[in-house]
């Protein structure tokens, strides 16, 4: 990918943004047909072609003086949510001042700016748009086709225009802004484009006001996504891994005794060993509960972006869904090399652990190999490991076969071209969302 072609593009981008801040869809159209007729109607002033010419010329004109001496002295402030889901429109509230008596909170117009749309020449080069391969020779030389795909994923989702019509409250107006989200992870605004519109509302006249603001976007969560069916090396009920946890109270079983300490229970001093020893015991206690399961996601891949890496964050997201719902969310997390603990299946725990999908990238400079020993030795105490990955190839393979002889359950879940392994074909499960 040549640095000229970014350039041209990046030059381009800028130039565009500029059109459409300056001119309406209508006002667009009517100022290409009206410099359109300059070689068709010219050459006589009686022409229909010129009339029409003239009069296009003076519409513009007039919006161009209905915006004059407009102040844009303005200040705002918006109220975004933390979480978003994918794909689902978010409204939003937003209030907007005015900084002196010059500006005037009618007939106005807000529209969000991307923070950093525009991406840098490194990641242009390096960043492959999805199904390039099967675009035609030239396309792939020029790169517009994966340039144009880099602005619309930089920018996150759609941003609409939104009229200031509200209640006025604190010295300004309250009113609804809206963004649809098209793809996961974070979404930053730079600031809004505050503007009016000519009277005939054909030109744009307004000024860009910073005010960084972010919110997080989730991967789309399907909610017909089921747990699937613990199955282990051995699935009977002998070979489920329990852990013992300190419990106190009746119903308990007696694990050891050992000496009081302060803050002790009175109730649980063991009146017998004391009076023996001579110095007050304790009793201690113990329950034995499911060892838990743990989440793997698997992000060793050398590509910037993998549609197919979206797909299985995307069943990770409505895994851990339905698992909170049955209130029995995995004790770990693992993105990669990185760990994550789930203390308990809290509405807490379960957002903390979409917020680490969300952000989840890939690790191009580590090997899957890297994180087998922390695997394996999560495997060894877990009831079962829920394994995800985009690049099911035969290490990958070769490592939940070793998973498996732990004795531990596993559910391999896979997206992409990779074939099924006859030996774990039963622990396995294609992901093909649309």
């Amino acid at each position: 990918m040549k640095k000229r072609h970014y350039k041209w593009y990046s030059a381009t981008y800028r130039l565009n943004e500029k059109i459409e801040r300056k001119f309406t869809t209508s006002g667009k159209v009517l100022l290409i047909c009206a410099f359109s007729l300059i070689f068709f109607g010219l050459n006589t002033r009686v022409s229909m072609l010129f009339v029409v010419f003239a009069a296009s010329l003076a519409l513009i004109l007039t919006d161009a003086v209905s915006l004059m001496f407009k102040s844009f002295a303005f200040e705002f402030e918006r109220f975004l949510p933390d979480c978003v889901a994918k794909g689902k429109e978010v409204k939003y509230p937003v209030i907007l001042r005015a900084k002196d008596e010059k500006a005037v909170l009618e007939n106005l117009f807000y529209a969000e700016v991307p923070a950093a749309p525009v991406p840098t020449f490194e990641v242009f080069a390096a960043t492959k748009e999805p199904g390039e391969e099967k675009r035609n020779a030239f396309d792939r030389r020029m790169g517009y086709y994966r340039w144009k795909w880099l602005i619309d994923k930089n920018c996150g989702g759609k941003y609409e225009e939104s009229a200031v019509a509200g209640r006025k409250t604190d010295g300004g107006i309250l009113f609804e802004a809206s963004f649809l989200p098209e793809r996961r992870g974070k979404i930053t605004f730079g600031g809004a484009y505050i503007f009016h519109k000519g009277v005939f509302g054909l030109l744009k006249k307004g000024k860009i006001i910073a005010n960084p603001g972010s919110f997080l976007v989730l991967p789309e969560i399907k909610e017909s996504f089921e747990i699937p069916e613990n199955e282990g090396a051995d699935s009977n009920e002998k070979n489920e891994k329990t852990r013992e946890t300190p419990e106190t109270g009746s119903g308990f079983e007696l694990k050891s005794l050992r000496d009081f300490v302060p803050g002790d229970s009175i109730r649980n001093i063991h009146w017998k060993s004391s009076a023996k020893s001579g110095q007050l015991r304790t009793k201690e206690f113990y329950k034995e509960v499911d060892s838990g399961s743990v989440m793997f996601v698997d992000n060793f891949f050398e590509e910037h972006f993998s549609e197919d890496f979206e797909k299985i964050l995307s069943a990770a997201a409505s895994l851990l869904n339905a698992m909170q719902i049955e209130e029995n969310l995995p004790q770990l997390l693992f993105v990669g090399r990185e760990i994550h603990e789930i203390p308990d299946s809290s509405k807490k725990s379960f957002s903390n652990a979409l917020s680490t999908l969300a952000l989840a990238e890939n690790d191009a400079e580590n090997k899957f190999e890297n994180c087998l020993e922390t695997l394996f030795e999560a495997g060894r105490s877990a009831s079962t490991v829920f394994f995800f990955t985009s690049k099911y190839d035969e290490n990958r393979k070769k490592a939940l076969k070793t998973l498996a002889g732990l004795n531990c359950g596993i559910r391999i879940f896979y997206a992409g071209s990779a074939e099924s392994d006859a030996e774990l074909s039963r622990y396995e499960t294609k992901i093909d969302f649309q």
